[in-house]
């Protein structure tokens, strides 16, 4: 189930949020912490041709799981 979006920059800042249930702002900056800052969490390269969700990487946290897409060229994190 899909409890939000986010839409981040490579530095950090989150740029657009929607939420479909109530998330602590806890859970999005422990993802950049954690896997951005601190690199604790290393993101595996998928292949180029598939998109498929189960390719992008992954990050728990408590009860959810994040998944992200990186746009290099555009500077963008989609959470």
């Amino acid at each position: 189930m899909l409890d939000g979006f986010e839409i981040l920059t490579t530095s950090g800042v989150v740029l657009w949020s929607k939420s479909y249930a109530p998330l602590s702002s806890s859970l999005i900056n422990g993802f950049i912490k954690d896997v951005f800052i601190e690199e604790k969490i290393i993101p595996t390269s998928a292949a180029a041709d598939d998109t498929s969700a189960s390719q992008h990487p992954s990050y728990k946290k408590e009860k959810y799981t994040l998944r992200w897409a990186s746009a290099k060229d555009l500077g963008l994190i989609f959470v």
